[in-house]
């Protein structure tokens, strides 16, 4: 399995960043797309990112995704503010 974290930076066409990221993909050696997670634009909730920058999958094919969130978007708020920078997804079984 290939798993890769997406960055969205925003286009005029499409500044909501809906199924453009950020994300992550996996995919397997062949490149065929087998699941995506993140297709909103950037947030807080479960499943949502704002920049994935370090993926690690367990024995139980569960992801952890670190994010430079603070850098790339809290320090910019205003207020600034703490925002998460890691999140543990848990694999749904078929």
């Amino acid at each position: 399995m290939i798993y890769i974290g997406e960055y969205f930076c925003g286009i005029a066409t499409n500044d909501i960043g809906t199924d453009l990221g950020p994300r992550v993909t996996v995919m397997n050696p062949k490149g065929k797309v087998l699941a995506r997670v993140g297709r909103e634009s950037y947030g807080d909730q479960s499943g949502r990112f704002y920049s994935p920058h370090g993926i690690a999958v367990d024995s139980r094919g569960d992801l952890y995704v670190a994010e430079v969130s603070w850098t790339d978007y809290g320090r910019h708020m205003d207020p600034p503010r703490e925002l998460r920078s890691m999140q543990k997804l848990v694999r749904v079984r078929d």
